[in-house]
């Protein structure tokens, strides 16, 4: 394991159902995560990303595979071990409503948190902590003792962020953290998410399926396809050349103006995806992104193409990905 790596992961796979025929969520990933480091995971709803991101904090149990945070076996925790874990590693869900308790109130939601995790603080401790919090994602401590449907949908993903901060985590995971936020919100949201990066030293895994969303906070992005890695990329290098055809045809489908009209005028087509996400339970051969692949090749539908270095930091589970690099 790296140094400078907090949270290493090789191999991990999730399967759902039963032998014969499961349903394989997440198909043998490898990541790694440095300190201070946002690292975006996109693909297509159904890819297996928030299953991984879950996994990582074992809310599911992989069938194998390894993750390390901080140089220990994850699999292995238990108990006070497990506890002490998810107290350095927290998770931002994707319905803030629904990861809300309607009966508490918000306060008390952070301050149940609280009482779990650092079990020597007392009760004024905790009230003094949960209005530091509030104030650090930008609400009013005023407002503790409300009970969440009383809260528009930004500032119930703040609460979420707020809870999620309580005991001092080194690795937020935050799954599909905006989706649900009108677009104004989502940007408000993204900031406080990167200013906290910074005054608390926090490392995030980014889940989301808009990869503009992913452009804007991640350092590196992976993107996944039917449970694989299939490109690995620095933020910047992967939006301006990517090095698969499933990444190209992504971001061919994200609204641009200009670069629609562009295209227009040279004669050019974008690279449109064709059909469906393939049910995780099939066994497709050769690629698994060949059924819908605009590039695809003979090779490409008997040979599996394994993630490979193709440029100095970047991966690619493409036959082709050098020509497709190379602007052909």
């Amino acid at each position: 394991m790296s140094d400078k790596a907090l949270v290493e992961v090789c191999d991990l796979r999730v399967y759902f159902g039963g032998r014969k025929n499961p349903l394989r969520a997440v198909d043998g990933v490898s990541l790694s995560v440095c300190h201070g480091e946002t690292l975006g995971l996109v693909g297509e709803s159904g890819c297996g990303k928030s299953t991984l991101g879950r996994a990582i904090l074992r809310l599911e149990e992989p069938c194998s595979g390894t993750i390390r945070f901080c140089g220990k076996d994850v699999a292995s925790l238990g108990g006070a071990g497990l506890q002490d874990f998810r107290r350095k590693a927290q998770m931002v869900f994707q319905d803030p409503f629904g990861s809300l308790n309607p009966r508490i109130t918000v306060g008390g939601a952070i301050e149940e948190v609280l009482r779990v995790h650092m079990r020597k603080m007392n009760a004024q401790a905790r009230r003094v902590r949960a209005t530091g919090l509030f104030e650090a994602v930008g609400l009013d401590p005023a407002y503790l003792d409300r009970y969440p449907h009383e809260f528009s949908g930004g500032q119930r993903q703040r609460i979420g962020i707020a809870r999620a901060l309580a005991v001092e985590p080194q690795l937020l995971i935050a799954d599909e953290p905006v989706s649900a936020l009108d677009v104004s919100v989502q940007v408000q949201i993204l900031n406080l998410l990167k200013d906290l990066k910074t005054q608390m030293n926090l490392s995030y895994i980014f889940v989301a399926h808009d990869l503009a969303v992913v452009r804007y906070v991640s350092d590196r992005v992976m993107v996944m396809y039917l449970g694989r890695i299939v490109e690995s990329a620095p933020a910047g290098v992967l939006y301006g050349a990517p090095a698969h055809p499933y990444t190209e045809a992504l971001l061919a489908a994200v609204p641009d103006v200009e670069r629609g009209l562009r295209a227009r005028t040279e004669g050019r087509r974008r690279a449109t995806l064709q059909g469906d996400l393939p049910s995780a339970t099939r066994i497709i051969p050769g690629c698994p992104f060949h059924p819908r692949c605009p590039r695809v090749r003979d090779r490409c539908r008997v040979e599996v193409p394994a993630l490979r270095d193709v440029a100095p930091g970047r991966q690619s589970a493409c036959h082709f990905a050098e020509t497709l690099l190379g602007g052909s």
